[in-house]
């Protein structure tokens, strides 16, 4: 069954094209990217989250600017249904991205063998649980029986007006789409909220949320000792003046690679990655050495992609690969989760990990549990610790795919991002406002998910009333 839609407003496309230049039609090149991102992110919302391609073009591509609002019709979509296909087209540029059983969507490479065999393939997903026999363990996350009265003393009051805070609309023209709020104190959810259209069970993008998900699975593959951190990895700069990046160095974004990682420029290395290639390491590794490695912090995606290439060449077989994920959303019993792969069948861990809002806490909480879920250990000894150091490039701001409140240098508490929070804390933060803070002193897991332009949603705000929630001294009735 299709469903045409023609969209009035093309924000992503328009973004790219700069103000003078509005008026004028867009290139090809510029209208392939433009096809390929709408295609590509209603294809997952449709196929993954249950969403509408409607409450797409009002979030995801919305018009941010009023240029963009007065832009004639430009863009068709087609939804097959049946064959799970979107196919959106622009002129006489087309893109069609389309489901892949338990892999999520990907655009459909020129070359259909790699995405064939991706469709084909399927895992059973059987989650890890416990015998809820024992009163601790007939409730989440274990289950997804919530308990309707917490008792970890955190204060209700205090929380309910943080969450309030965090859904409140003040612009009417800058909206923050908070779709969810979910607070985990000492294991168990303690504050939960949906925004309209979304609710418990829907899997929703992390974006580079994913980087983190990608820490875990190559904590996973380090465990099984199939996986070195001090390999050189070999890229199309051999033979510069510099030493070779390690792994490490891609798991630090301090390889020295030359990358640009912005998502305004169609020409940038991040956007071409994402909606040009089918290949996303292959772009990653193409780049030219501009510094020595380990020396200077440049957030890259496309480390993180050649990360998951380099993982692939770890395993005997794709289907081997490919079950990996599940492996560990089993464990943690992450129903929802999904993480995509490019058209060549590598996964995107750098942006494209989808899971409830309950799944990403789940994951969280594995962190703040220093790898150990319901006493089953899934990652290393020392792994969390060893990925929440932070490199010395980074100031404190980032470890092993994974933001950090760090002291940097040992140069006090004002110069750390949060001056007002724990030390400890880290987090996972993903595009248009995707955040999974862990905050191991306090005891917090903090998840808000949400479709938030231009920066616009007030993190610090919502952490720092939690924290104060976490802390305070309940009122007695």
């Amino acid at each position: 069954m299709r469903s045409p839609t023609v969209l009035a407003a093309i924000p992503f496309a328009i973004s790219l094209i700069p103000a003078p230049a509005v008026a004028q039609k867009p290139t090809k090149e510029l209208a392939q990217v433009a096809t390929a991102y709408a295609a590509k992110i209603c294809a997952s919302a449709i196929f993954i989250s249950g969403r509408t391609l409607e409450s797409v073009l009002a979030q995801e591509l919305a018009p941010t600017r009023p240029l963009e609002a007065l832009i004639k019709p430009l863009l068709r979509f087609d939804v097959d249904r049946e064959n799970k296909t979107v196919t959106c087209q622009l002129g006489s540029a087309k893109a069609t991205a389309r489901m892949h059983a338990s892999l999520g969507c990907s655009l459909v490479a020129s070359v259909q063998v790699p995405s064939d065999a991706l469709r084909r393939f399927a895992t059973q997903r059987t989650p890890h649980r416990l015998d809820p026999s024992a009163e601790h363990l007939r409730h989440w996350p274990n289950t997804e029986d919530v308990l309707r009265m917490p008792n970890t003393g955190i204060d209700q009051g205090l929380l309910k007006q943080a969450l309030d805070r965090a859904f409140a609309e003040r612009h009417k023209h800058k909206r923050i789409n908070t779709r969810a709020v979910v607070v985990v104190h000492k294991g168990q959810i303690v504050a939960e909220r949906y925004g309209k259209g979304f609710h418990k069970d829907m899997a929703l993008p992390g974006w580079s949320m994913t980087k983190t998900l990608t820490n875990a699975l190559i904590g996973m593959r380090v465990g099984d000792g199939k996986f070195d951190l001090g390999a050189a990895i070999r890229t199309n700069a051999e033979g510069s003046a510099f030493a070779a990046p390690t792994v490490t160095d891609l798991l630090t974004m301090t390889t020295g690679l030359r990358w640009t990682e912005d998502y305004d420029d169609p020409t940038s290395d991040a956007v071409h990655m994402l909606f040009a290639s089918t290949d996303h390491a292959k772009i990653y590794s193409e780049q030219p050495q501009a510094a020595r490695p380990g020396r200077q912090f440049a957030y890259a995606s496309g480390a993180t992609n050649l990360l998951c290439k380099l993982l692939r060449g770890s395993f005997e077989d794709d289907r081997s690969y490919w079950s990996q994920p599940a492996r560990l959303f089993d464990h943690l019993g992450m129903l929802t989760a999904v993480l995509e792969t490019d058209p060549s069948g590598t996964f995107v861990g750098s942006s494209y990990g989808y899971a409830s809002a309950r799944d990403w806490a789940r994951l969280g909480l594995l962190y703040q549990q220093d790898g150990v879920f319901f006493g089953q250990r899934i990652l290393p000894k020392g792994w969390v610790k060893q990925s929440t150091t932070a490199t010395l490039a980074s100031h404190g701001n980032y470890g092993y795919q994974i933001w950090l409140n760090a002291e940097p240098g040992g140069d006090g508490a004002k110069t750390r991002k949060w001056p007002d929070l724990p030390a400890d804390l880290f987090s996972m933060d993903g595009h248009e406002g995707q955040y999974c803070v862990i905050s191991p002193s306090a005891e917090l897991v903090i998840v808000r998910l949400g479709c938030t332009k231009n920066g616009g949603f007030d993190l610090h705000g919502l952490l720092r009333e939690v924290h104060a929630a976490a802390a305070a001294t309940p009122k007695k009735n």
